[in-house]
């Protein structure tokens, strides 16, 4: 199915206190968490839901999202979010983001970039081989946004983690709002009181996290961009990095 006009399509979130941290400011898992139940809002309006999907053994896997903050979520709130299908490649779809407060005054844009996976195999499935349509892309964009993330910067251990049966969802890995969970969690208590100046977040989810994992967290700043903070997360038993995230503060 392909709706007409697909980003005049609203959606209203509530901002709910969880997603707020001390000083009333929102804490990147809440911009995450709006950000995704509005996409899978409109995924189900386009039925290319989860449970649409189901039938065809494939499931959407996030592989990278980014936000733009325009003005700073700072209460609980309503917001209207609005998404489309922006652009695809060979194996990658490109999905954007706006949302408002409820006058229409802009409060942050994001991007999202996703890939079919076969629930059975676990292996990447071709857009022409699902077994369904997607329909043709609106390519208006948001905010410049990429699927691969680089820096210049040697990363410092900072903690040792644990993946426990609340973090895994109905894919059977870590559920990717959790990974912005970990990356909040490695901030520092002066980098925590910057909240407020958090502008940018990128997260690239590089390979599944499954229940009893163990990965250290690293973290350091740009060596090019020294407002930019970096974080990601090695898995203990692969040596393989789990994910990739870089804070970006207003100097």
């Amino acid at each position: 199915m392909n709706l007409p006009n697909e980003d005049t399509y609203a959606y209203e979130y509530r901002v709910t206190m969880n997603m707020l941290n001390g000083e009333g400011f929102m804490k990147p898992d809440g911009y995450q968490t709006v950000i995704c139940d509005v996409a899978e809002s409109h995924l189900s309006r386009l039925h290319l839901n989860v449970e649409d999907l189901a039938p065809y053994h494939v499931a959407w896997v996030l592989i990278s999202s980014a936000f733009e903050i325009v003005s700073p979520i700072r209460s609980e709130q309503r917001v209207i979010g609005y998404t489309w299908h922006s652009a695809q490649d060979k194996l990658t779809f490109r999905r954007d983001l706006s949302f408002t407060d409820t006058g229409g005054n802009p409060l942050f844009h994001a991007a999202t970039f996703t890939v079919l996976m076969n629930t059975d195999t676990r292996r990447i499935v071709r857009p022409d081989q699902a077994g369904f349509t997607i329909g043709e892309p609106l390519p208006k964009f948001t905010m410049d946004a990429s699927p691969k993330l680089r820096c210049r910067t040697d990363m410092i251990p900072c903690d040792h983690r644990r993946v426990y049966p609340s973090q895994i969802d109905c894919l059977g890995h870590v559920n990717n709002g959790r990974y912005s969970e970990f990356a909040y969690d490695a901030l520092t208590n002066g980098e925590l009181s910057r909240l407020a100046s958090l502008r940018r977040m990128d997260v690239n989810y590089l390979s599944e996290l499954r229940l009893g994992d163990t990965f250290t967290v690293r973290r350091g700043y740009d060596s090019d961009m020294p407002s930019d903070l970096l974080v990601d997360g090695v898995n203990e038993a692969t040596g393989k990095p789990s994910f990739f995230c870089r804070l970006r503060f207003a100097q």
